[in-house]
């Protein structure tokens, strides 16, 4: 993602190579977040599963 350099009266956009990575990185961790909570979901849901058939046997 760039900026707009107001200053220079042109619609002049810069990119910085370091943004980019912050990206990528703020990206990444979203990533894993949301993988961490659908893999607990999962678990949440198997083990309630167990349970529930556990009880009628």
């Amino acid at each position: 993602m760039g900026y707009i350099d107001v200053k220079a009266r042109e619609a002049t956009v810069t990119h910085d190579a370091d943004e980019e990575a912050k990206r990528l990185r703020r990206q990444r961790l979203r990533s894993a977040a949301i993988a961490l909570g659908l893999g607990f979901l999962v678990m949440l849901f198997y083990a309630a599963t167990i349970v529930r058939m556990g009880g009628h046997q």
